[in-house]
C-alpha cells in the first residue's frame, strides 16, 4: 500500500499484542459504545473483532469524515470489503486489534449496510487470515468459543 507511517504504527502495535489484547472476556458493544462517545477512542468492529483504531484515524485515507459517520458501533465487515478491495489491508488488522465483540452482542449488532452482508470470499479470506491470531475465549472450562467460525 505504500503507507509507511502505517507500517511504523503496525510494528509497534504488534510488539504490544499480549499486552493490549482482552484474552480472558469479550467486549460488550455497551463498552465500545461508551469508548466511542465519552472517549477519544475510535474502536470499530470487523466480523466480531474489536479494533482500536485511534491512533490510525487522521492517516487513514477515509479517516475522520468516514469512518466516525459510517462505522462506528456497528458490524463494519460489509464497508470494509467494499473500501478495502485489496487483500493487502489484512496485514494490519492484527495492530489494530484488542479482542473480541460478546457473541450476544454480535447476535443484534446492526451492519453498516442495511441489508447486505459481506461476500462468503471476503469473510472467508478474513476469516482464513486472522484465524491465527484471533482470541478464543473460554467461557466453561474445556469449551472454546468464537463467534466468527
Amino acid at each position: 500500500l505504500g503507507l509507511q507511517p502505517l507500517a511504523d504504527l503496525c510494528g509497534h502495535q504488534i510488539s504490544s499484542f499480549d499486552s493490549r489484547v482482552r484474552k480472558e472476556k469479550y467486549i460488550r458493544l455497551e463498552e465500545i459504545k461508551r469508548r466511542n462517545t465519552q472517549t477519544e477512542e475510535l474502536l470499530i468492529i470487523l466480523d466480531g473483532m474489536v479494533l482500536d483504531i485511534t491512533r490510525w484515524i487522521d492517516e487513514h485515507p477515509g479517516g475522520p469524515s468516514i469512518i466516525p459517520t459510517q462505522a462506528l458501533n456497528i458490524d463494519c465487515t460489509c464497508f470494509f470489503e467494499m473500501y478495502h478491495v485489496s487483500r493487502q489491508s489484512f496485514l494490519y488488522l492484527k495492530s489494530f486489534y484488542i479482542g473480541e465483540l460478546s457473541p450476544e452482542d454480535a447476535a443484534t449488532l446492526a451492519s453498516s449496510a442495511e441489508g447486505i452482508s459481506a461476500s462468503d470470499g471476503f469473510l472467508h479470506s478474513l476469516r482464513s487470515y486472522t484465524s491465527e491470531w484471533r482470541v478464543k475465549i473460554k467461557e466453561n472450562v474445556g469449551e472454546n468459543i468464537h463467534n466468527s467460525l
